[in-house]
């Protein structure tokens, strides 16, 4: 394949990532329309954002078991169009049960997008250039989580949240034709059963791999959940202050991206994933101690953002190559693990906000990552205990 039509089709399976970024993150900008229009409490509303991620979480790896072995580009293709279907279903839901239910079509499709179309860029290079490839796939979620919420939220107040998800619906389709049209097609998966799925679990080196993804993603939300109270009440930055800030630190997520695919060229996916779980734990650290001066919570963020989208491909880049025989499996299982992630952060920050205060909630954050670095160690020394049993044999062979 030439390098013209690969990066083509790796820049529209990015688009792909993009809609599933935005189709998942759109209520949260829609919030507060979607509750006054359906006379929900805002509670209500944010819960689909939970289940969205619970039905991703146990979907992901279940659709690779079942339906693994087709082509990669055909599911990209039925994962965008489900999603379309169930964002047009969002947009037309007469109550909130119906809403319910379309959150769930809507996360079936995008668990059938994100892994699917990781493996699918990364299996159109070269092996040397496959940290590039999914570097490239994964920044439509990155911008996605820059464009998605503010534009949703700018949409939902201008023209309503009905006709924001029928808009995210058509760009949908508009992207589905582009991905059927454009995007090589480099055969089918890999067939994975119930066994290989536990066989792949059960292995030390994947099943802590997958562990530095939880754990990674739980120290993120453990602080990223309340961060606009942080930036409030720590570091004394208003409503509009809040809004730039984050906006910084969305760009500074971009450019981590673009800083991950030059780091996929000259580093291995352990020393990346190493540096930024290293550079997360000085953030979260200074986040604790720092003077509450909102310049330097501003610098801190950059260096946040961009560590985390250092992280992300790299993270990606490294569960392919522990088990490349069944990548499109393990970057499913790497895909849930961000979503149960987010919910045990999530879930960590509102149990200890209580007790620890809103300034406390980065100790929480250390922690976790201070764990996904100890998961990353143990991935690695099991990952490295195959090798150094065939070198002793080689070399008792040898002896002989």
């Amino acid at each position: 394949m030439s390098d013209r039509s690969a990066s083509l089709s790796l820049n529209l399976l990015s688009l792909a990532y993009f809609a599933m970024g935005t189709a998942t993150l759109a209520v949260v900008g829609t919030l507060p329309a979607m509750a006054a229009s359906l006379g929900l409490s805002a509670s209500a509303v944010a819960f689909l954002v939970s289940v969205f991620a619970i039905t991703f979480a146990v979907s992901a790896p279940l659709l690779q078991i079942l339906v693994g072995h087709w082509p990669r580009k055909r599911l990209v293709l039925i994962g965008l169009l489900v999603m379309a279907a169930g964002t047009f279903g969002t947009a037309l839901a007469p109550n909130y049960p119906v809403l319910f239910a379309w959150r769930i079509v809507t996360a079936l499709g995008a668990a059938a997008i994100g892994p699917v179309a990781s493996a699918l860029g990364a299996s159109l290079v070269a092996e040397e250039r496959q940290g590039h490839a999914l570097a490239v796939v994964f920044s439509g979620m990155t911008i996605a989580t820059v464009v998605g919420v503010p534009l949703s939220t700018w949409l939902g107040s201008a023209l309503g949240w009905r006709p924001t998800f029928l808009l995210v619906g058509a760009a949908t389709l508009v992207i589905a034709g582009l991905v059927a049209r454009f995007v090589a097609d480099n055969g089918g998966g890999a067939a994975v059963n119930l066994g290989k799925l536990v066989e792949v679990l059960l292995r030390p080196a994947t099943a802590a791999g997958i562990a530095v993804m939880v754990l990674e993603m739980a120290g993120l939300f453990g602080t990223y959940t309340m961060i606009a109270p942080l930036l409030g009440q720590r570091f004394g930055a208003g409503v509009e202050a809040v809004s730039v800030v984050l906006m910084i630190y969305g760009a500074a997520g971009i450019l981590g991206n673009f800083a991950a695919r030059r780091i996929a060229k000259l580093w291995s996916a352990d020393r990346a994933v190493t540096v930024a779980l290293l550079g997360l734990m000085a953030v979260f650290g200074a986040l604790y101690v720092v003077p509450g001066w909102l310049s330097l919570a501003v610098l801190l963020l950059i260096v946040w953002a961009m560590a985390s989208d250092v992280f992300m491909p790299s993270q990606q880049r490294r569960m392919v190559e522990l088990a490349p025989e069944v990548r499109g499996l393990v970057l499913a299982l790497n895909s849930s693990a961000i979503y149960v992630g987010m919910a045990t952060g999530s879930f960590a920050a509102g149990s200890l906000l209580p007790h620890l205060g809103i300034a406390g909630l980065p100790l929480v954050s250390l922690g976790f990552v201070a764990l996904s670095l100890l998961a990353l160690q143990l991935s690695r020394r099991a990952a490295a205990q195959p090798k150094i049993c065939a070198m002793e044999a080689a070399c008792l062979c040898n002896s002989n």
